[in-house]
């Protein structure tokens, strides 16, 4: 075998001799250069020079030795062992003859670019490494920009040894491939001089789903290493492979990062350094649109050449960057995408269990499985030895030490419900607000709710999605929680065998809290949230909304036929009780460019106890203005969401104005007392406080609640007029832990001058700032040093908990949250603790083994040996049965699933779905809303990005729709709020047709070649005036629903423009990225007169033509909205000029039925099966049938309730368009009514 070989002379052939990523540097150059895809060129040191390295050296003996010590169990162990081996790979030397040749191969490749020492990567080459079996992929060292021939050398060392980093031996441990057998091969390749320019990563395929038509492109200013360690957000480009290959520029989606940072050319010592990058460069794209064309028609070529290579789709995980100096792109580098390409068919199973026999036993069921086996009792963890695979594991309650037996067992019984823990008023923080777990149960299905989760790893928190609640009787208990354990009536209910969050030797575990309570242990609290999302408001709004919500009123409402609207703040102009007073003017003036109207109240007087006594009179500030009051209510009502996502500055602003208004200083005491009796504001503080990691207590007082603060008190005061004073600082802390719980292992090495030893020995609780100054620096550099420091940096602290009564049984609820399994609940007087998911209920979900939970007495009915049969199926009542009961499964291939003689298709709303989606079996997309698109992605009413350029220069050419003229201040803040959303954009109009464009470009791309209906904007007037800008253009209507939308905004002369810029996004996906399986359909159009307006305006955009082909016939099919009684008595007349019907049955039920579904006092009686409704459905379809035109229906009613679903089959419908999770359910429940194509 040759020493060194070029990358001319490889093929993928090479792997044995020059790992994965040299053979494919070598495949790739010796076979797509022809292509016309650049390649740097280059040379592989081969596994000869390493195993000559290694012996010459007498490595392999040394190595031999290390490794006779490695216990692979052992985290210590496994570090060692790295340390050792890399050092001794580094202290090896070259001998004279590798010297020679490695270098002369250096000088020959430097000559071939007309350079005396040229500047190359130096990047590690596993023999196993980016197989599509083993991914060693990013686990080896690559040393950029290595120049000379000892910084060569050198640098071909370091990959050497980082065939022992730690990470890599952990990797091959878990592989089974030997550690001492493995070998390295070392690429030398020319740099490309993206430090001038711009370099990334680009894969065939969507990462996230496996999506396999697209080419995702992540792109950075400089070198690549910034985008691999995650340092920067990268722009990121979708190109939709179908159409690119047909000609077209289908680039679907370009989304700018922010691109901070950048690695350019260390000139003084080799290698990289990081600069800023400029603010101009931050809002550029990084790769121009033929670039990203370019790239992506490489990434095509390289993807097809393994794939006929190796006889099976290969996806790719490619390299590029782009030189400075030329301008020329280059691919550095190709691996085969490991994750997506070896994915199994997925499978769909359904159980069922046939039998007239009553349930031995129930509870609550985790999956719909059904399991059988014989029974073993286990009552301790202990005992786990003695389970055997195939039977049912039946015990009190599970943890993490019984996972073991899980994937083993046919079905998990246990007796307590950890499924079921708090009472129904127990509060938890969402991404909105705080609300009841109560409320939580009632609404994750129908709203997507986030919530406070801890990272176990990280030990940062999280928001997390909400995926399941449960709830049923159990017994609880009420405990108190405080930081010392003497106060009182601060309390949680919950059943006493819930587990809590706590610390063992700064191990994270779970234990019950009733074991808690016995051992005197801590709980887990949390100190600072995290931000939600990124608001930016004014630090003075944040003030206004404090000072007035406590010394103030805000009136916004209809008293008899009059509309009243005022803002009203009180105060007495004494002391700094007057510098108060002049904050608020000075703010409201300089956040609304309003001056508050001041008038003087008289004193007031009275007699007392025969004694006239005279107040002093007050300064009364007030605000009338219309659009002010109904802005700065709308705030006051969302406080609690807009405090989860502002900025620092903004929330202690806020308290200062709480505490301004109704807040004093203890001196002695050192705390601020705030006095709130309205529970709105008091939850919007606590949820300050939290966010800016401000410790409090809160005391009740019949009605009145006292949140009393205790540290950040100066910083506090850096805010506050009124309220000042000296602060003194203490001598303890805020924050404790229990020092027996973080240090009795590691006591002898962190006993600071004997005086830590107490804390262990009596159990006390020590200081954060005493653990980080005196105990940390004792164990520097030691294993428990990291862990202890982790636990310091993080938001959490412990707390002491107590048992304070015994309930009866009574209605107790849980949640399961995803990812991290456990969340953070409050008390009654809203102090957070961290608490846990029931962990059979988690854990067997995710094996998918049948689990009943909560049986309460299956411990004691079921015997070791006696066959049962666990049956799930049948939602959430969990039924166990005596002996082995027949089911029945049938498995469906997702590949197979029966295809339905009517179409079903998918109703898609958010792009990002999508790709995921498509998945599905599915005859395409029969409702693809653009609402999702224009309220998440654009945010802005589509006018006020029309008519951006009259908005700044306050031109009046446009004329509001609202009976008064809109204040400059509130054009300004709107202004504001577009420039920081369309930053990237000069034309504000071109970003509303791009955002439109690439979301509605997603959903087709993903369903491309089947049909995708596109529904033109159908948003009611409330709704355009909740976007950015809405209120300059859209009226107040009574009942929007039956109000201004759909087609009569459509050629409405002030909405045109907007419905002309939708037809050109569509337009632009039609014909750019062509994707013409497009359709789109007009919502809500009243009259057939009102349909032929709407379609001569598509008609003008160029949409009922196809301009790139020149044809002259109609290729665009447009469809109408059948949801009105005159789309059906009409329907011959609208189906002259439509080319079909989809049927919105929600909207028809409604105006069949003569009622407002947004009323919820009548909601319940719009009901698709009522038939009338019925009747105008079949009419519809019988009439589409007989023109020969199309007709679907988008709607929930076919999936939720079988019956109706069969009518409309029967009635031979042609689609029906379902939410994309009851698309099997449905799919599966019509093949039973023989509507199976034959």
């Amino acid at each position: 075998m040759k020493n060194i070989v070029w990358f001319k002379d490889l093929t993928i052939k090479e792997v044995p001799k020059v790992g994965g990523k040299n053979a494919s540097l070598g495949e790739m150059y010796s076979q797509l250069t022809k292509k016309g895809i650049n390649i740097p060129n280059g040379f592989a040191l081969t596994t000869n020079i390493y195993w000559s390295f290694i012996k010459t050296n007498k490595i392999d003996k040394k190595l031999k030795e290390i490794f006779k010590e490695f216990n692979p169990d052992n985290l210590d162990s496994l570090l060692e062992v790295g340390r050792l081996s890399r050092d001794t790979i580094l202290k090896g030397k070259f001998s004279d003859d590798l010297k020679k040749e490695i270098i002369s191969a250096y000088f020959e490749l430097s000559k071939k670019y007309g350079q005396k020492m040229t500047d190359v990567a130096v990047r590690s080459s596993g023999v196993a490494e980016d197989s599509p079996k083993d991914s060693f992929a990013g686990q080896f060292e690559t040393y950029l920009n290595i120049c000379g021939k000892e910084e060569l050398l050198l640098a071909i060392k370091k990959c050497f040894a980082s065939a022992f980093n730690d990470r890599v031996i952990a990797y091959r441990q878990k592989k089974g491939i030997p550690h001492l057998k493995f070998a390295l091969s070392v690429g030398v390749q020319k740099m490309v001089r993206s430090d001038l320019a711009s370099s990334g990563i680009m894969f065939t395929l969507d990462t996230e789903t496996g999506f396999p038509d697209v080419v995702l492109i992540n792109s950075i200013w400089g070198v690549g290493e910034m985008i691999v360690k995650g340092n920067v957000t990268p722009d990121e480009f979708y190109v939709f492979k179908p159409t690119l290959k047909k000609g077209f520029r289908s680039i679907i989606v370009k989304d700018l990062g922010t691109k901070t940072k950048k690695y350019i050319y260390s000139s003084k010592s080799g290698g990289l350094k990081e600069i800023n990058v400029n603010n101009v460069d931050q809002l550029k794209f990084s790769l121009t649109d033929e670039e990203i064309l370019t790239l992506a028609r490489w990434g095509c070529i390289i993807e097809d050449h393994y794939s006929t290579k190796l006889g099976k789709w290969m996806p790719q995980d490619i390299e590029w960057a782009k030189d400075g100096k030329t301008k020329e792109l280059f691919i550095v580098q190709s691996r085969p995408e490991t994750v997506h390409a070896s994915k199994e068919i997925k499978f769909y199973e359904e159980y069922k269990l046939q039998t007239e026999k009553k349930p031995i036993l129930t509870g609550i069921a985790v999956g719909n499985k059904i399991g059988q086996g014989k029974v073993r009792v286990i009552s301790d963890v202990s005992k786990i030895g003695q389970f055997q695979k195939g039977e049912v594991l039946v015990t009190k309650m599970t943890d993490p030490d019984w996972v073991t037996t899980f994937p083993f067992a046919s079905a998990i019984i246990t007796n307590e419900g950890g499924k079921t823990c708090f009472s129904g008023d127990t509060k938890i923080l969402t991404d909105k607000k705080l609300l009841s777990i109560k409320e939580i149960i009632e609404r994750f299905q129908k709203e997507e709710i986030k919530i406070l989760s801890l990272n176990e790893k990280t030990l940062k928190l999280e928001w997390k999605k909400v995926v399941d609640g449960f709830q049923r009787k159990a017994p609880s208990i009420q405990i108190e929680v405080s930081q010392t354990g003497r106060m009182r009536n601060n309390i949680l209910k919950v059943t006493p065998d819930h587990k809590f969050l706590t610390f063992s030797n700064r191990k994270l575990v779970s234990e019950e809290i009733q074991d808690i309570i016995r051992t005197k242990k801590g709980i887990l609290s949390i100190l600072k949230i995290p931000s939600q999302a990124s608001l930016d408001f004014s630090p003075q709004l944040g003030y206004l909304l404090g000072a007035i919500s406590t010394d103030g009123h805000v009136v916004y409402k209809k008293y008899n036929k009059k509309f009243s609207s005022q803002i009203f703040f009180i105060q007495k102009p004494t002391g700094l009780k007057k510098e108060f007073i002049e904050k608020v003017k000075k703010y409201f003036q300089k956040e609304y460019s309003y001056s508050l109207h001041a008038l003087i109240k008289p004193p007031s007087g009275g007699v007392i106890r025969g004694k006239k006594i005279k107040g002093t009179g007050a300064i009364a500030l007030k605000c009338y203005k219309k659009e002010i009051v109904r802005d700065f209510l709308e705030k006051q009502r969302n406080l609690s969401n807009i405090l989860l996502k502002a900025n620092e500055e903004f929330i202690f602003n806020f308290l200062a104005g709480v505490i301004d208004g109704d807040g004093t200083y203890n001196q002695k005491a050192n705390r601020i007392n705030i006095f709130c009796s309205k529970n709105e504001l008091l939850e919007a503080i606590i949820i300050a406080c939290l966010r800016v990691g401000v410790s409090f207590q809160l005391v009740e007082n019949r009605t009145i609640y006292n949140i009393q603060i205790v540290d950040k008190i100066e910083e506090i005061f850096k805010y506050t007029s009124r309220v000042k004073g000296e602060y003194e600082r203490v001598k303890f802390g805020t924050r404790f832990f229990v020092a027996k719980q973080l240090l009795e292992d590691v006591i002898e090495k962190v006993n600071y001058k004997g005086r830590i030893a107490p804390y262990v020995k009596n159990n006390l609780l020590i200081d954060a700032e005493k653990i980080r100054d005196y105990v940390i620096p004792l164990i520097k550099g030691q294993p428990e040093n990291h862990n202890l420091t982790k636990i310091i940096n993080s938001p959490l602290k412990m707390l002491r908990v107590n048992l304070k009564s015994s309930l009866e049984s009574k209605n107790v609820y849980n949640i399961e949250v995803e990812d991290n399994h456990n969340y953070v609940v409050f008390t009654n007087r809203y102090t957070p603790v961290v608490v846990l998911n029931c962990h059979a209920a988690i854990v067997s979900r995710e094996l998918g083994v049948p689990c009943i939970v909560g049986t309460e007495i299956a411990t004691k009915i079921l015997k070791t040996g006696q066959p049962v049969t666990v049956d799930c199926s049948q939602g959430q009542q969990g039924r166990i049965f005596s002996g082995k009961i027949s089911y029945d499964i049938k498995k469906y291939n997702l590949k197979t699933i029966p295809d339905l003689k009517t179409k079903i298709m998918v109703n898609i709303g958010a792009p990002e779905i999508a790709f995921k989606s498509s998945f599905l079996p599915n005859d395409g997309v029969g409702l693809a809303r653009e609402e999702f698109i224009i309220a998440e992605k654009i945010k802005v009413h589509p006018l006020a990005l029309y008519y951006y350029k009259e908005l700044k220069n306050l031109n009046s050419k446009f004329q509001t729709s609202n009976k008064f003229q809109i204040s400059s201040f509130k054009i300004q803040k709107i202004i504001k709020r577009i420039e920081e959303i369309t930053i990237e954009h000069q034309d504000k109009k071109e970003f509303f047709i791009k955002e439109l464009a690439e979301g509605i470009a997603k959903i087709a791309a993903a369903f491309y070649p089947k049909e995708v209906i596109v529904r033109f904007s159908d948003f009611k007037t409330n709704e355009y005036r909740n976007l950015i800008g809405g209120e300059l253009f859209e009226p107040e209507e009574e009942n929007p629903m039956l109000g201004w939308r759909g087609a009569s905004r459509y050629y409405d002369k002030q909405f045109r423009p907007a419905f002309e810029m939708e037809c050109q996004a569509i337009k632009r996906v039609r014909e750019v990225f062509g994707l013409k399986n497009i359709s789109v359909m007009v919502p809500f159009c009243r009259t057939p007169e009102e349909g032929a307006r709407v379609l001569e305006i598509i008609k003008q955009q160029g949409l009922g033509y196809s301009l790139a082909e020149k044809k002259s016939e109609k290729d665009l099919k447009i469809y109408v909205m059948c949801e009105i009684p005159s789309n059906v008595i009409l329907a011959d007349k609208f189906l002259d000029i439509f080319d079909g019907m989809s049927i919105g049955s929600n909207d028809l039920a409604q105006l069949v039925l003569g009622m407002d579904r947004d009323n919820a006092k009548i909601a319940p009686i719009s009901d698709e099966r009522n038939e009338a409704v019925k009747e105008m459905i079949k009419k519809t379809i019988e009439l589409c049938k007989k023109r020969k035109k199309y007709c679907g229906i988008c709607g929930q009613a076919p999936s939720d309730y079988p019956e109706f679903a069969e009518f409309l089959v029967k009635n031979n419908i042609e689609s029906i368009s379902l939410n994309p999770d009851t698309v099997l359910k449905t799919i599966l429940m019509l093949s039973k009514k023989r509507n199976i194509k034959p």
